[in-house]
This record gives C-alpha cells, structure tokens and sequence, in this order.
C-alpha cells in the first residue's frame, strides 16, 4: 500500500486507487497526520469536481463523497 514518497504521491494524486474510503486514511497507521492531510484535502478536491461536473450534467462512473471527505478531514483535525 503505502511505503514510498512514490507511493504516497500516486495516493495524493488518485486517493480512490488506495483507500475504499476516506475514513480509511484517517485509520491508515502507516501515514503521518501530515500524509493524512494531503491524501484528504486531494480527495475533497476530487470530489468538489466531480459533484461540479454532476451539476452539470455531465455525471462520471463514481460518486463524489465529498462530504464523506470532508468529515474525514474533521475528524482528522480533531486528532493530536
């Protein structure tokens, strides 16, 4: 899963490709909560976009879960 910057770059980039959800970042051991961050604020970000792109009839293969994202992303801030 994730081990390299390399990795972790590919997971910034396509969050979905690693995690089933955005809870799972928050619970990934192996990542800093700085790596958490950057995972989560890329997925809100995906996320944002493919709800704009709903919005505009143009509706893609996954649902956007941005508030999922966004919860992820608070319950993150919430940890030490």
């Amino acid at each position: 899963m994730i081990g390299s910057s390399e990795n972790l770059d590919a997971a910034v980039r396509d969050p979905t490709d690693y995690f089933g959800s955005p809870m799972d970042v928050v619970r990934e051991p192996r990542l800093t909560k700085d790596e958490k961050q950057r995972i989560l604020e890329s997925w809100v970000l995906d996320a944002q976009l493919l709800s704009q792109a709903e919005a505009e009839n143009m509706p893609g293969k996954e649902r956007p879960r941005l508030q999922e994202a966004k919860l992820a992303l608070l319950e993150l801030q919430k940890q030490k």
